[in-house]
């Protein structure tokens, strides 16, 4: 069975790059406005993302998203469940920011800070969301994290503007129920940005969802990439 993995914010389907082999056949796409992918307006609403997906893609397939790529990805299984037979869904939150009901999430005015420093300081803003990425001060998963944005180049400022308003306004929760394959929710235990929380949420309002604490922070299949890619190898089996 095909699979096709989608990225997180900022970066691109280069990011994968080390995991293909092992999940042979896969395919790592890349959203609007980043890696290979050109921006249009109006490319980031989930919705029409998720149809575009699924034009291009429509046999079924198993699906794999990391972080913003796995809110795609739901979107996509929520639209279109003929085109998802599988999920994995990797430190994805239903909603990214806090609410009165889902103290979890990131505060909207952390998350707007980051959006008005991302117009100021590009690169300093990337920067420090590549730490952020990597939990207990993994420096190697840092220097992974860089390379790839050096090797596949920078997303367009209009893509990474877009995507953070995705972050702020999307909420999933209560629109899960057309999702009926089978799914796998991998969290890193040290995550700074998306809590275990929200895989707990997936895992109880996902028909057939199970989990899987990984021992890492924000990018498990760079921290702990063996132990990933045979979870991800056996689901999919």
């Amino acid at each position: 069975m095909m699979l096709y993995l989608l990225h997180g914010w900022g970066f691109n389907g280069g990011v994968f790059a080390d995991l293909m082999a092992g999940l042979a056949p896969a395919q790592a796409l890349d959203l609007p406005g980043h890696g290979g992918a050109p921006y249009a307006d109006g490319d980031w609403d989930l919705a029409h993302l998720a149809d575009r997906l699924a034009a291009h893609h429509p046999e079924p397939a198993a699906w794999l998203g990391w972080s913003l790529g796995g809110m795609v990805a739901l979107t996509l299984a929520m639209r279109h469940p003929a085109c998802v037979d599988r999920l994995v869904l990797v430190a994805t939150p239903p909603r990214f920011t806090a609410a009165p009901d889902w103290p979890a999430g990131m505060p909207e005015e952390t998350l707007t800070a980051f959006g008005d420093n991302l117009v100021k300081d590009p690169q300093g803003t990337l920067k420090r969301f590549l730490t952020l990425q990597a939990g207990i001060s993994d420096k190697a998963v840092v220097r992974q994290l860089v390379g790839h944005l050096k090797a596949h180049g920078a997303a367009d400022a209009r893509a990474l503007a877009a995507g953070l308003a995705v972050l702020r306004d999307t909420d999933l929760r209560g629109q899960l129920a057309p999702v009926r394959c089978p799914a796998l929710i991998i969290q890193g235990a040290h995550d700074r940005l998306v809590p275990s929380e929200a895989a707990r949420y997936l895992t109880a309002h996902l028909r057939g969802a199970r989990c899987l604490p990984i021992g890492s922070g924000h990018a498990p299949f760079l921290s702990a990439p063996a132990a990933f890619t045979a979870a991800v190898r056996d689901f999919l089996a």
